[in-house]
């Protein structure tokens, strides 16, 4: 088995389910960390955060609605484990206030 550390992230520029990480092919990813950055000066945001349970088609929510204070960021510290094509997107309550970022170990 290999194994191989990665970064993945994204600026929300929307309030629609952005993917954050696609599990690859013949791999299996565990998300160590995911931070959810309010960038905003002055309003709150809310982030729901989803992953598939299937290769990427049934999403259930692992945090939903988190409220995340202006200039303020929010980790998600618990191991999520993803399967090959299994994906994690994050929705936000406005655009362009909320980056995301997730550190991925994956064995292949």
């Amino acid at each position: 088995m290999a194994n191989a550390f990665k970064n993945a992230g994204a600026a929300l520029a929307n309030t629609n389910r952005t993917t954050i990480y696609t599990a690859p092919g013949s791999t299996a990813s565990i998300l160590h960390a995911i931070y959810l950055s309010n960038v905003d000066g002055s309003n709150s945001v809310n982030a729901t955060v989803e992953a598939t349970i299937d290769g990427g088609s049934t999403y259930i929510k692992i945090a939903n609605l988190l409220p995340i204070p202006a200039q303020s960021t929010l980790v998600l510290d618990k191991p999520v484990n993803l399967e090959t094509g299994d994906i994690l997107a994050v929705t936000a309550s406005a655009g362009g206030d909320l980056e995301v970022f997730c550190s991925v170990l994956e064995v292949t």
